[in-house]
């Protein structure tokens, strides 16, 4: 199955209104921020999208309202991933049966530990009953569940699975699993700041957040990357790391120091649902004053 996804993989936030329902009327704006400066596919309702309290009816409407406005060549990923093997499964077929969705998200189910054994058959369970790309994602940080190289392999040979978001950090591990399975599936860094050091290993891409605010600098270190040019790719990478630093602090969980950013962009309001909640005022000037001094708000605002 011939993966066309593309490089750069935004997992999208859900523009929310005071009221704290679905503002239909940012995504518009949003989207066309995102493919200007060069994402190539949405992940809709992940847990920067607030899946986990984005009620089913909603994610059909954010979905809708995202497919109105996208360019053609743009792809979606709707996530359906839950802890739930049984659940997952009634996700996957759902929402891989919409005509709007041209591939899912199945994450490592989190919180009940599974054997080795066990995730490899919830990612079997999902594969046979779609026939749409299928993307895993790891990300042992959130779940604390780890998936091994060999279980990553025998995932990888599954027909529908052609992606892995890996946020682990392992490369040494990964760069081994890229060799084994060279042909079968795209790795992607689901990390930010090393984006770079996956690209090295072998990777396609990114599934980013960042991309909210500085896409065209993570646009320019794949083109300066592919291009050979690993000195300009490096300064890319630095910048990165230090936006990022401000995007995903560590008094604040992803994406409610992102939805801020894009509130002073003018793209939607800050809000968040509960259990998150907003930044307090001196994380507010904390993060404008950094991304100012890096000239990003200034960039933002005149872009």
């Amino acid at each position: 199955m011939k993966n066309e996804f593309g490089k750069i993989i935004t997992a999208m936030v859900t523009p929310l209104n005071d009221n704290l329902n679905l503002d239909l009327k940012a995504i518009e704006p949003l989207v066309k921020h995102l493919e200007e400066t060069g994402t190539e596919t949405l992940v809709l309702a992940g847990t920067t999208g607030e899946g986990p309290t984005i009620e089913e009816y909603e994610k059909l409407e954010l979905l809708s309202e995202v497919y109105k406005h996208k360019n053609n060549s743009t792809k979606i990923i709707m996530n359906v991933g839950t802890n739930n093997t049984k659940e997952t499964v009634r996700n996957a077929i759902k929402w891989s049966e919409n005509e709007m969705v041209d591939g899912i998200m199945v994450v490592c189910p989190y919180y009940n530990k599974p054997s080795q054994m066990g995730l490899y058959k919830h990612f079997e369970s999902v594969n046979d009953v779609v026939s749409k790309p299928i993307m895993a994602y790891h990300i042992p940080g959130r779940t604390n569940v780890t998936m091994n190289a060999e279980t990553m392999v025998k995932v990888a040979n599954l027909s529908n699975v052609v992606m892995l978001k890996d946020a682990e950090g392992d490369l040494e591990k990964l760069q081994d699993v890229i060799k084994q399975t060279e042909g079968k599936w795209d790795v992607y860094s689901g990390d930010d700041p090393a984006l770079f050091d996956y690209l090295e290993i072998g990777s396609k891409g990114i599934v980013s957040v960042a991309s909210h605010v500085i896409g065209a600098a993570i646009n320019s270190l794949i083109e300066a990357y592919e291009n050979k040019d690993y000195d300009s790719a490096k300064d890319f990478q630095s910048f990165i790391k230090e936006v990022s630093e401000q995007l995903f602090p560590s008094f604040s969980p992803n994406p409610v120091p992102v939805k801020y950013v894009l509130s002073k962009m003018g793209l939607m309001t800050e809000k968040v649902r509960l259990p998150l909640t907003e930044l307090a005022g001196s994380e507010k000037e904390q993060i404008l004053n950094v991304l100012h001094q890096q000239q990003v708000i200034k960039q933002i605002n005149h872009s």
